[in-house]
């Protein structure tokens, strides 16, 4: 692409005319600017302008002593294609080497979950026909056009009975349900979510969580609505919020984008209350409130990775839990774990394009062999 082509994208973006795919693609620019050093038609200040006008638009947590210069926009360069709604990475061959992989992994992506009934009976989400699937104490449960699942009481509230299930996702599935009260729950993969089947006889509405799920509660002053975790509950009373608290990660994060939340600890000696924008980081120790990143929180329910300062660890159990592979690291893995990366990529690609897009960084290089991920230090 011409460098004039480039300057007409960026004047379109500040004008807020550009399209998803352009969006995506500067996003995924602005995340790489740091590997190349040219860009001789402005100077260093008009570029750091225009660098932090993109990053405040796209929420990127870029420090300061890294805005350099722009990228070098020649056929030398980092060239970035968007194609549907992922993002295909390549470079100069003679610049920047492509690891080439003795085999690739296909996304697991599939909208589905396996449902437990309080009796025990399993139900598999992707199998199951559209309508009705069971009735149970006076609640009838169906799977709908667009594939979620939804609660609806048929009897009067003394005539239900106190009866729980579990929706529970697998690795590279991911579902959505709509509780009774009108609560909707979306669960990322690897996750599970434990609730009764009617609230109506329940003074709050509570529910337990496990791994990654985004809430949308419906509002009811009278019943407050609780999610427990292994590490903290968090109660509200109508609001959209998001939980990620897989054990493998060691800490829970609680993010609101609407509403109101209070974050209490598991030992009761602690609680926060977070306005939108905010998130609450708990990682067994003290709880602590920090501006949030909407846009890499929700990715994972937009269908992407998205990836800013995030350290190899987290990175690594994401495509673990999404491709059902196994990563191991060859070295030191204390010392590659806490290596950080940018970057975005859907999550229908194959895994070998989000690890091209790690190692376009130059830190760490992968091998793939079955469904075992190497990591090594470049």
């Amino acid at each position: 692409m011409p460098i004039e082509d480039y300057e007409q994208l960026l004047e379109r973006y500040k004008a807020n005319q550009c399209t998803e795919e352009e969006i995506a693609f500067l996003e995924s620019w602005y995340m790489t600017y740091r590997e190349d050093n040219v860009y001789e038609s402005l100077s260093l200040s008009d570029r750091e302008k225009d660098l932090n006008t993109v990053g405040e638009r796209l929420g990127l947590e870029i420090p300061k002593k890294k805005l350099q210069l722009w990228p070098r926009l020649t056929a030398a360069a980092a060239i970035f294609a968007v194609i549907g709604l992922g993002l295909y990475f390549y470079r100069s061959k003679d610049h920047y080497p492509v690891s080439e992989y003795a085999n690739d992994i296909a996304s697991k992506g599939k909208n589905t979950a396996t449902l437990t009934l309080a009796n025990g009976e399993r139900i598999e989400l992707s199998d199951a026909k559209v309508g009705k699937l069971a009735d149970q104490a006076g609640i009838q449960i169906s799977k709908t056009k667009d594939g979620q699942l939804m609660y609806e009481v048929k009897a009067s509230a003394g005539q239900t009975a106190s009866t729980w299930n579990t929706l529970s996702t697998a690795k590279g599935e991911q579902y959505c349900v709509g509780l009774p009260d009108g609560t909707k729950v979306w669960l990322n993969n690897v996750s599970s979510l434990t609730y009764p089947a009617s609230f109506a006889s329940s003074k709050e509405r509570r529910v337990q969580l496990k791994g990654e799920a985004y809430f949308e509660v419906a509002k009811d002053k009278l019943h407050p609505f609780v999610v427990k975790t292994q590490q903290q509950e968090v109660t509200v009373l109508g609001t959209h919020f998001n939980i990620n608290s897989y054990t493998e990660d060691n800490q829970t994060t609680t993010t609101l984008l609407e509403g109101s939340v209070k974050v209490s600890a598991q030992n009761g000696l602690q609680s926060k209350i977070i306005k939108p924008g905010e998130e609450v980081l708990n990682a067994g120790r003290d709880l602590q409130v920090r501006p949030a990143n909407l846009k890499a929180t929700m990715a994972w329910k937009e269908g992407y990775f998205r990836f800013n300062n995030e350290n190899l660890e987290n990175i690594m159990n994401q495509v673990s839990r999404w491709y059902d592979v196994d990563v191991v690291y060859a070295g030191n893995r204390k010392e590659l774990a806490s290596l950080t990366f940018w970057g975005i990529v859907s999550r229908d690609k194959n895994v070998s394009e989000v690890l091209k897009m790690i190692e376009r960084a130059e830190k760490v290089k992968f091998k793939i062999e079955g469904r075992t991920i190497t990591v090594m230090s470049n």
